[in-house]
């Protein structure tokens, strides 16, 4: 190992508990997170800049034919991408970090992050209607969980690495530091600790602050005050969220059609993605791209009701055909516009004094809080957008409205849950089991045991473990015992009490002594890898065995006892 490797893992190194540690590697994601999500955004400028000039998002100016074939272009590129990219390598966005959250440990490659900083200028530089946040969350959450895996940490604060990542990115791409954290809580890991607010706090300021260093004021969607006329208007903001939440309802089934769409090869899908985009841009090129322009248009009250209608719809069926089809890119900004939109047709309509583009603003924030089960970073949302407190009301209004229609009303699941299932997979949702499958066995291993194998000769066996007094002379807890292909556990008191109570004059081999105590009910199950504490309280329910023996990392085997995990869930042993 190089001294500069050594040296970053000793700086890193510490007491798994330590809260200023993790507070330090927080703020260090966020610089580096920070100067990712800058790169990201100077490039995609660079493109976007190139197409529509400084408007950067003014696709409306295009030709008819650049309107048509421009998605239909970026199509065509992320097929070559596809090719050319290994497999292993082509799952991205929110929904894959949620996925290695749960199953893979909260290891993300590098190489998939790659690919995603690559896709996703594409996706956005040629118009197809997805967001940047997709893209932001995988590259912030790349880059937390490559450090964590550098410098060794477990899978739970790896997993809090990860959210960490996810609050800097999100931040340092909309200078949103509030929307970030609690994004990151809420939508990522779906749980808020104590131990958690600070690390992932410090990430979301720092990448703030030093995104901003590097690009100065980047807001993409323009601050705007606005707040409730009057209490009378309740009634109004009732109807605004029953509204927004029909239409969220009405997003969630369409993306389901597209995502059951009878055209399996991915090539095709991405072409269809593309031409539906290209067509419906033709009459409606305020689709294309993540739509910034048009939100901020929208809260500043600029658009007719019926030019909102008709892209609200427009935007409806492509944002539904991009994440249907597999465009690689985020959820987040096609729904933000779905919501404004909507928003914006409910303040035209409805009676009461409040101006329009308030209600556009809370419909933004009602979108986002009824497609993906998350009211406070929906909220935060409009807090940092309003500057000012008194949207508070009739944000929360709105927001708990649009949920209980989209949630209870018509029981539509979140829309990540959603693209889960669609790949096979389904995230724990019951609290108790969601806890157990968010940690893992490894976070309670020890390692005071000693390995002993019977099936070993003299010669491949250390010569401690040849010597019966030798071996009871260990410091070590417990032994596993190798034979054939089963291993055993021996708390190395048995063995000595075997030893002395022993009165044959011959003394017994190594073998002879420990093979009448192996019981069956003293069998270790090991492991090829590591397993979430549900899938270990899983096994024990189905196997009388005494623990498992895990790989981790550089440690090698790790022991965890049953007595151990049973434990957990009964004392106030900490998990970190």
């Amino acid at each position: 190992m190089s001294h500069s490797k050594r040296t970053l893992r000793q700086l890193f190194t510490g007491p798994s508990h330590s809260l200023l540690l993790l507070v330090v590697m927080g703020c260090v994601i966020g610089v580096v997170a920070g100067l990712v999500m800058a790169s990201f955004i100077a490039l995609l400028n660079l493109v976007l800049g190139r197409l529509n000039g400084e408007t950067l998002e003014d696709f409306e100016s295009l030709s008819m034919g650049w309107r048509f074939g421009l998605p239909i272009l970026g199509s065509c590129l992320l097929i070559l991408l596809y090719r050319f990219t290994p497999k292993s390598a082509q799952s991205v966005g929110l929904v894959y970090v949620l996925e290695r959250l749960q199953f893979g440990r909260g290891r993300l490659p590098l190489a998939n992050t790659l690919f995603q900083f690559v896709a996703a200028l594409i996706s956005l530089g040629s118009g197809h209607s997805v967001g940047r946040e997709g893209p932001a969350v995988q590259m912030g959450s790349g880059v937390a969980s490559l450090l964590g895996q550098y410098t060794d940490r477990p899978p739970s604060q790896l997993r809090l690495l990860v959210g960490c990542g996810t609050a800097a990115a999100i931040s340092a791409a909309f200078n949103t530091p509030l929307a970030g954290v609690l994004f990151a809580m809420e939508v990522v890991l779906m749980e808020y600790s104590i131990l958690g607010f600070a690390p992932i706090i410090a990430s979301a300021i720092t990448a703030s602050a030093f995104t901003g260093s590097l690009l100065g004021t980047h807001s993409i969607l323009t601050p705007t005050r606005l707040s409730l006329a009057d209490y009378g208007d309740i009634p109004s903001l009732l109807m605004t969220g029953v509204w927004v939440g029909i239409v969220a309802v009405l997003f969630h089934y369409l993306v389901r059609l597209f995502l059951r769409f009878p055209v399996k090869s991915r090539a095709v899908r991405l072409l269809l993605a593309g031409f539906i985009t290209g067509s419906l841009a033709l009459f409606v090129p305020q689709i294309l791209g993540s739509g910034y322009d048009t939100i901020n248009a929208t809260l500043a009250d600029q658009l007719p009701v019926l030019l909102l209608l008709l892209v609200l719809g427009a935007k409806l069926v492509a944002t539904a055909a991009a994440i249907g089809f597999g465009v690689p890119g985020g959820q987040i900004a096609p729904m933000l516009m779905l919501g404004v939109c909507a928003g914006g047709i409910a303040g035209a309509l409805v009676p009461g004094g409040s101006e329009p583009g308030l209600y556009a603003l809370l419909g933004m924030a009602a979108m986002m809080g009824a497609m993906l089960h998350a009211p406070l970073a929906a909220i935060a949302t409009v807090l940092e957008l309003s500057l000012s407190a008194e949207a508070m009301f009739p944000a929360m209004t709105v927001v708990l409205t649009a949920n209980l229609v989209c949630q209870h009303g018509f029981r539509q699941p979140s829309l990540i849950l959603t693209l889960l299932k669609q790949q096979g997979r389904l995230l724990q949702t019951h609290p108790l089991r969601a806890a157990l499958a968010q940690r893992y066995l490894s976070e309670l291993a020890h390692f005071e045991f000693i390995i002993v194998d019977l099936g070993a000769t003299e010669q491949k066996r250390p010569p401690e473990h040849d010597s019966i007094a030798t071996l009871i002379e260990q410091p070590a807890l417990w032994l596993v015992i190798r034979q054939q292909e089963q291993c055993y556990l021996l708390k190395k008191s048995v063995l000595e009490q075997a030893y002395q109570q022993h009165e044959s004059e011959q003394l017994p081999t190594l073998n002879e002594l420990l093979t009448p105590l192996l019981k069956d009910n003293l069998q270790l199950m090991e492991l090829s890898e590591d397993a979430s504490l549900l899938t270990g309280f899983k096994i024990i329910q189905k196997e009388d065995i005494r623990g498992f023996l895990i790989p981790i990392g550089q440690q090698g085997l790790g022991l965890v006892t049953r007595r151990r995990l049973v434990k957990m869930l009964t004392s106030d042993e900490a998990m970190y």
